[in-house]
């Protein structure tokens, strides 16, 4: 793949609460692919389907990590590495909420000129509570 190339990404996230209630949605959006650094960076713009219409996020993958950085209507930088947790501040229009993001399954297959994937899976605790397990599939070509 080239620099500044366009790009079809496929999101798939499933979010479950603590009562076991799943909340799933999908989608398709074009974004630019660009290496940098020894990383690829994926960047699109957010819909009202994610509810972050007015947001540009930029998907940054190295082989053992993704950082998920979000300028906008919402700003947060999420950073994502195997069994480790990160710490970090979600900025939202209602105020900044400190978080901790607990990775637990982290699978980058990187494929190129050809379908990429990558398969996430992290619980997100927010004021001491771990309150949403969080699953992302994620592909781009």
């Amino acid at each position: 793949m080239n620099e500044g190339k366009k790009v079809n990404l496929f999101t798939k996230a499933i979010q479950t609460d603590q009562s076991g209630e799943k909340n799933e949605i999908e989608f398709f959006v074009e974004g630019t692919y660009t290496e940098k650094s020894g990383a690829i960076y994926i960047t699109y713009k957010e819909s009202a389907l994610s509810g972050m219409e007015g947001t540009t996020t930029t998907l940054k993958i190295h082989s053992n990590s993704l950082s998920i950085i979000r300028f906008g209507t919402y700003n947060s930088k999420l950073e994502f590495r195997r069994d480790e947790k990160t710490h970090t501040n979600y900025q939202t229009p209602y105020g900044n909420i400190p978080i901790i993001i607990n990775t637990r399954l982290l699978d980058i297959a990187l494929q190129p000129g050809e379908k990429s994937n990558i398969h996430l899976k992290y619980s997100m605790e927010a004021a001491g509570e771990e309150a949403l397990m969080n699953e992302i599939y994620i592909s781009f070509e």
